[in-house]
């Protein structure tokens, strides 16, 4: 009975040294709040963290629509339009030979609603690396430059080292 009670005393001393109560409510921590874009800045504006990566993404495009009108546009047809639609994805990581730079653009063309105009296509696909860049891209007199290469028919176009 010595030992028993000697126990159960010394288990009531420690709980009262320690602060436990028996009414105490069980405190849950709280979660950290989740961060589910980071934007990366160090490419640009429009660039985000892919999560959990040091890898740096964007996304961007364009809908284009045109009408021409005048005598026989399209065959007979006084009248013609044209719709174009870009996307393109781009990612960037710096490594220690510079931006490492993934880049794929993807063209549709539609024009005056007929199937057979229709077409989607890969303008561009591109890897570059500390100033080589292999792939599909323009050339240096078009690089940038919006609109003008429709009347020379993408010859400027090429599957390219540079």
């Amino acid at each position: 009975m010595n030992i028993k009670s000697l126990l159960i005393g010394s288990a009531a001393a420690l709980a009262a040294v320690s602060g436990a109560h028996a009414a105490d409510a069980i405190v849950a921590a709280e979660p950290e709040p989740l961060e589910y874009v980071r934007v990366c800045d160090a490419f640009g504006t429009g660039f985000f963290y892919i999560p959990g990566t040091e890898t740096c993404l964007k996304f961007q495009g364009y809908v284009r629509f045109q009408t021409n009108w005048g005598r026989d546009q399209k065959g007979t047809s006084d009248w013609n339009s044209f719709t174009r639609a870009q996307f393109e994805v781009d990612t960037r990581t710096d490594t220690e030979l510079g931006a490492l730079r993934g880049f794929i653009g993807l063209r549709g063309n539609a024009d005056n609603g007929s199937a057979s105009g229709s077409s989607v296509f890969v303008d561009q696909a591109f890897i570059e690396l500390g100033g080589l860049k292999v792939g599909k891209f323009y050339n240096w007199w078009d690089d940038g430059l919006s609109g003008e290469t429709d009347v020379l028919a993408n010859n400027t176009l090429f599957n390219s080292i540079r």
